[in-house]
């Protein structure tokens, strides 16, 4: 199973990064595990709550972190249930060929372009507020925290 959910989400992973539906970063000096566990940190710190790690492959190795803040959830869904079907959050972390790690997560920016005309005005801000946490968690992790 795990085979084949790499199979689909490698080309995924291609496509988005190339159409711009990802956002991501490479970081470069920390090794998988370290990058996953200074992510969880760095998410924590920005009450992004880890719900799940789930390890998907071993060659490569990646990990998808299943992220959610409570409040921005209950402000979001309440207005808008059908988004359950994307949440929560979910940010990869894939280890390449030369040893860095690449971290990414969909675009929030476009598609909350993508979704405007169904949210409020405090749902989009609650969507990029997310959007801004979440950037901000990887960019740590990217510095050294």
């Amino acid at each position: 199973m795990r085979k084949f959910f790499l199979f689909l989400i490698i080309p995924l992973i291609i496509f988005a990064q190339e159409s711009k539906l990802l956002y991501r970063e490479v970081i470069e000096g920390f090794s998988f595990e370290d990058v996953k566990i200074l992510l969880k940190t760095a998410l924590d710190g920005k009450n992004m709550n880890v719900l799940l790690v789930q390890d998907v492959s071993e060659k490569p190795r990646m990990s998808v972190f299943y992220v959610c803040n409570l409040s921005y959830g209950e402000k979001i869904l309440r207005g808008f249930p059908q988004f359950g079907a994307l949440a929560p959050c979910r940010i990869y972390i894939l280890e390449r060929e030369d040893g860095s790690v690449e971290v990414g997560y969909i675009n929030i920016q476009n598609l909350v372009k993508g979704f405007r005309k169904y949210l409020t005005p405090e749902q989009v801000k609650v969507f990029l507020q997310a959007d801004k946490d979440i950037k901000e968690a990887i960019k740590e992790v990217k510095g050294g925290i």
